[in-house]
């Protein structure tokens, strides 16, 4: 087992924020598959409630915290919103050896984009999140390999 902290996982997208690394990530809130589940309780159903899944997942969410430029030019530091992108998140490699990081790759559009709160004594925050839309292709995550 190779356990890791997460400095060093970059975040990047094909095209939108300038269409590299996103620059001064501090925190990285990672996507939960989820799918729905279907009520099948009947009126002589005893004791439980019976349930059966879905036939969709929804690939959920990434949400970045990101230090907040405003020098930056509009084009890279504030994403379009519903705008459509390609996002790949690379982890550190964490074992000895090892050449290929882990990655997760998925098609997403721009959901919202939180500009910076002001406080004395901490640093201006923005959140961007990006919403994992399914449509295209679906999200790939690849492990780390030699």
């Amino acid at each position: 087992m190779a356990l890791d902290t997460g400095t060093g996982v970059t975040i990047a997208l094909a095209t939108g924020m300038g269409g590299a690394s996103v620059a001064n990530v501090r925190s990285l809130t990672m996507p939960q598959y989820v799918v729905d589940e279907i009520d099948t309780t009947a009126l002589g159903t005893t004791n439980y409630k019976t349930t059966i899944a879905a036939d969709l997942v929804d690939p959920g969410e990434i949400t970045a915290e990101i230090l907040f430029d405003n020098v930056l030019t509009a084009a890279i530091s504030i994403p379009s919103l519903g705008a459509a992108d390609v996002v790949t998140v690379t982890w550190p490699t964490s074992v000895s050896g090892n050449t290929t990081p882990a990655k997760l790759v998925a098609d997403v559009f721009i959901k919202s984009v939180k500009f910076p709160d002001f406080n004395v004594g901490a640093l201006q925050m923005a959140t961007v999140v990006f919403r994992l839309n399914g449509s295209d292709t679906e999200p790939a995550y690849n492990a780390e390999s030699a």
